[in-house]
């Protein structure tokens, strides 16, 4: 038998102790990050995103009062929030919230508290809105959108025809009606977040593959007004998008008029964003460039839908990206909405080419496909000349499945080139 002296095993106890000290102080220091998580100061994106994501005024005010805010208000801000939705409660809690971030340093950066998304940079702190919290976006989203976002080719709504069309879901109108407006719908678990978004991406990807075998006509409107809101000035061009006799995918103006803008042009990366960013697809191959975050479970329109924020980890010199949130139907898994702007804007010894934020809806084609069908926009660009109202609609539309009627007569190569042929819708 080993006899331990007194003061051997009071050095036993004494470690135990300190071992135990320890643990404690371990556990205390992992729940007090955690509640600085949860806890972490909102930033201008956070309050941008919970207004476009259609936050109500009682929950953020809520928010700000809790968390607080990492930046300091300015009028530009204001009128930014303002356009988002902001109300003059919402204001006037971000302007008390203000005044402390005056006072006190800000923090060095706020973190996700919401999915297990990996970080951005730099990456929004926003909470899992609760769904009786997070009403549905408008069909008709305001006119106008923050300052100082997007480039020079953009379109307005006119005529009351060209409202956007409402989201609707026709291969399950029958037999997954939405619940009533006022039903709060269940917020899905983390490892759900998860795999909704993989699984919306996977189906982007098929999705961008089907359209790209579709021939479709895409109508490109920009208009400039004046300080009065009156017309000053349009750029116009019309697109088929054809296939040639090699199945080859091409793009053919159909109508340009010269063009009359005011105070812009449109330039090629204008164009680009008509083309690839208006009509925002988020694949599996996109995917790993965004931080994608959850913000809630809403009705929209005749569906009910997750809504997530979007923007990009980095940015590429040379590459254009989407910045926004995007409505993903709760049944489909497809994306039925998105409202963003193009970044970054440029501005160098060159010029500036700045984005406005807008919105494009999409409906389902051959009752299986949620494609693009119209996109709007009406901002204001903040140019170091001046700054300049512009509205921007595209439409596309004739969406039609690509069959080509090329007959194969020999397996035989021929050698013999052949003269183009004009392409057929």
């Amino acid at each position: 038998m080993v006899i331990f002296s007194r003061e051997v095993v009071s050095g036993v106890k004494f470690r135990k102790n300190i071992a135990l000290a320890f643990l404690v102080l371990a556990v205390a220091f992992t729940v007090t990050v955690a509640a600085r998580a949860e806890s972490a100061p909102l930033s201008a994106d956070d309050i941008t995103l919970l207004l476009i994501g259609g936050a109500s005024p009682q929950k953020m005010i809520t928010l700000i009062e809790q968390r607080g805010i990492n930046f300091k208000l300015n009028p530009d801000l204001v009128k930014q929030f303002y356009k988002d939705g902001a109300t003059d409660d919402v204001i006037d809690a971000l302007q008390k919230a203000s005044q402390k971030v005056n006072t006190q340093p800000a923090p060095a950066s706020s973190s996700a508290t919401t999915p297990p998304s990996p970080p951005a940079t730099p990456g929004p702190t926003l909470p899992k809105a609760p769904v009786t919290e997070v009403p549905s976006p408008q069909p008709n989203p305001p006119a106008t959108s923050p300052p100082g976002t997007y480039s020079a080719g953009h379109a307005a709504p006119g005529a009351p025809s060209s409202a956007p069309p409402a989201i609707r879901s026709s291969s399950k109108s029958a037999t997954h009606a939405a619940p009533p407006s006022d039903v709060p719908l269940p917020d899905p678990s983390p490892a759900e977040i998860q795999h909704i978004i993989q699984t919306f991406a996977a189906k982007e990807k098929l999705f961008k593959e089907a359209r790209d075998n579709y021939t479709y006509h895409q109508i490109n409107k920009v208009e400039t007004l004046d300080a009065d809101g009156n017309i000053n000035g349009a750029w116009e061009q019309d697109w088929d998008i054809l296939f040639d006799n090699n199945g080859q995918r091409i793009e053919r103006v159909t109508y340009a008029p010269e063009s009359t803008l005011k105070g812009i042009l449109v330039t090629e990366q204008d164009l680009q964003s008509l083309r690839n960013i208006q009509p925002f697809v988020l694949t599996t191959d996109e995917l790993p460039e965004y931080d994608v975050r959850y913000l809630g479970h809403v009705h929209i329109d005749y569906i009910t839908a997750y809504v997530f924020s979007v923007r990009p980890k980095e940015i590429r010199k040379g590459h254009v990206y989407f910045k926004g949130v995007v409505w993903v139907d709760d049944h489909d898994l497809q994306i039925v909405k998105a409202e963003g702007r193009t970044v970054p804007e440029i501005r160098d010894r060159h010029g500036q080419n700045l984005f406005p934020r807008f919105s494009t809806w999409r409906q389902q084609i051959d009752g299986k496909y949620w494609f693009p069908t119209f996109t709007m926009a009406d901002d204001t660009l903040y140019f170091d000349s001046g700054p300049v109202h512009i509205r921007e609609i595209i439409k596309y539309t004739d969406y039609k499945q690509f069959r080509s009627k090329v007959r194969i007569l020999s397996a035989t190569p021929i050698n013999q080139p052949t003269s183009p042929v004009a392409p057929k819708r």
